[in-house]
């Protein structure tokens, strides 16, 4: 489906979807995927009966504006984007769903804005806008890739000289965007369950320890907050969002 386009408060362009009939959901895909993502893995088939279903790619992501300045990706702007496209569908209340990367840039919305009437985190800690281990690898990323783009941009890379995994990783992704996205969350603010006003469904694979370890961390704050924590047993990071059968009906009868 070819993409509509809305303009962010800083003429950012952000590609979305909508699709479908009912109260509005909004759907944000994870690090270096994009809007498709949720179609193919069966999710807007599966809404859109009861819901206006809006998709979009985040800046950085997909046809959505690209950056390689991380003064482009803060909070606000993310947030703003995201109401720029609820604005371009009409869209005054909804609930909110992301993934990973975009549960991260969902739950800043979820806390500073009333449109939010519920928020689903997918496969994301709570606390800081990057975990100890996150800081290391954008740093690690940022050192590796920035002299690789250089020499791209300089005439001089010899694709053939990367390892197989690097040029395939080159062809794949937006690496230039990631560079900006990826330092800008080191700058992300920390994030407590009593933060949220709104209802918030925390699904979680048991295997996904990085989050795990962030539930651990809230337990005793998830008492009286407006948290619903749901554990797949077995499941990893990626799996809560591939394994639709196991994971929609939770999401269903939560948005009921």
């Amino acid at each position: 489906m070819n993409p509509s386009f809305a303009t962010s408060s800083d003429g950012a362009q952000i590609a979305y979807e909508c699709c479908g009939n009912g109260p509005a959901i909004i759907l944000l895909h994870g690090g270096g995927g994009c809007r498709q993502e949720w179609r193919e893995a069966g999710y807007i088939e599966r809404l859109q009966n009861d819901f206006t279903v809006v998709s979009l790619d985040l800046r950085g992501h997909g046809e959505s504006s690209l950056s390689t300045d991380p003064t482009d990706y803060t909070v606000t702007k993310m947030v703003q984007d995201i109401l720029a496209v609820a604005d371009a569908c009409r869209v005054e209340q909804f609930a909110l769903c992301g993934m990973s990367h975009g549960g991260k840039t969902g739950q800043y919305l979820a806390i500073h804005s009333r449109r939010v009437d519920r928020f689903i985190l997918m496969s994301a800690p709570l606390g800081p806008g990057t975990s100890p281990q996150l800081r290391l690898e954008i740093a690690e990323f940022t050192a590796h890739w920035s002299s690789v783009l250089q020499a791209q941009c300089d005439g001089t890379l010899d694709l053939s000289s990367l390892p197989r995994e690097d040029q395939e990783f080159l062809q794949n992704f937006k690496v230039a965007a990631m560079l900006g996205w990826g330092p800008a969350m080191l700058k992300w603010p920390s994030v407590r369950p009593t933060d949220f006003t709104c209802p918030v469904l925390w699904l979680i694979g048991s295997e996904d320890h990085q989050v795990m370890e962030s539930v651990r961390e809230f337990e005793s704050a998830l008492e009286g907050s407006p948290f619903q924590v749901h554990i797949f047993p077995g499941l990893d990071h990626g799996q809560v969002f591939d394994e639709i059968e196991r994971v929609f009906p939770v999401m269903r009868a939560f948005l009921r």
